[in-house]
């Protein structure tokens, strides 16, 4: 019976969370579940407790921990909006404290790095601008379509970035230059905006993720994608824009990601009136 109510609950939730997310979900339910062998019905908020410290024992780290316990609380919400129980298990169980640990990103000296490494390329300059100017994801960055740019605002639109929310990313003239003219570059009728090298279909970000393990080695720092996306929220930081201004760009969603930018927002302010002193 357990079981007919998960599947239930991911086909309600299809069109709020993209299928990674829901994946994600099914499996730490179906872990609290297993671990303590009963149905969901009669999971107590001592089970749950139980369960998470059996994680902590295995050695989760916090985030994981606290991402797990998100997709039980997702369920179990949904369970009492539907009358399938009567008390909420994990209601008041409190997420785990993350370590104070501002993400990493990359200093102005190091992202000029980074650019000439890739000055022989007008995609991979391409790529990285729009990284930089945007913030976005890999998966949404391989995923953009000719179509979602708009020169005149300088804006591409996001339709589907994590929870199956789109947004409205703003892009720099620098970086729209850069983007554009490798566009103009092109000869194929691809409506993607970033193809391999084949000019077949769009690039992967399997083929990204190779490229930034080279600049990694040929840089002497570790450099990947996501990074570039903690460069872009720390920059905007720095320049004073709000958090809550950043957060709307970035597409956040989950409380620990706003808890994570909170602590990188802290420190670009800090940065910026340290460099005043």
């Amino acid at each position: 019976m357990s079981i007919d109510y998960i599947e239930q609950f991911k086909i309600d939730y299809q069109l709020k969370l993209v299928p990674k997310t829901i994946r994600g979900y099914e499996f730490n339910i179906r872990q609290l579940l297993e671990q303590m062998e009963k149905p969901f019905e009669d999971i107590t908020r001592k089970d749950v407790r139980n369960w998470l410290m059996l994680l902590e024992e295995k050695g989760y780290k916090p985030l994981t921990v606290y991402t797990k316990l998100i997709g039980v609380k997702t369920f179990y919400k949904y369970c009492m909006e539907e009358g399938l129980i009567t008390k909420d298990p994990v209601e008041h169980i409190p997420y785990p404290k993350i370590p104070d640990k501002v993400p990493t990103y990359l200093t102005k000296p190091e992202l000029a790095q980074l650019r000439a490494c890739v000055q022989h390329s007008l995609l991979e300059r391409a790529i990285i601008e729009v990284f930089v100017a945007t913030g976005v994801r890999v998966s949404e960055l391989v995923a953009m379509n000719k179509e979602d740019i708009n020169e005149t605002e300088r804006s591409i639109h996001i339709p589907e970035g994590k929870g199956n929310k789109g947004r409205i990313v703003l892009i720099s003239l620098e970086s729209l230059h850069y983007l554009t003219a490798y566009l103009k570059s092109r000869t194929d009728a691809l409506p993607y905006v970033f193809i391999n090298q084949a000019a077949s279909n769009r690039l992967r970000r399997q083929k990204i993720n190779a490229n930034f393990q080279a600049y990694s080695t040929q840089l002497g720092f570790r450099v990947i994608p996501h990074m570039l996306r903690h460069t872009f929220a720390t920059h905007l930081a720095q320049k004073g824009m709000p958090l809550e201004c950043i957060q709307e760009l970035l597409g956040h969603q989950r409380p620990a990601t706003t808890q994570l930018y909170s602590r990188l927002f802290n420190q670009a302010r800090k940065e910026t009136y340290d460099r005043w002193m």
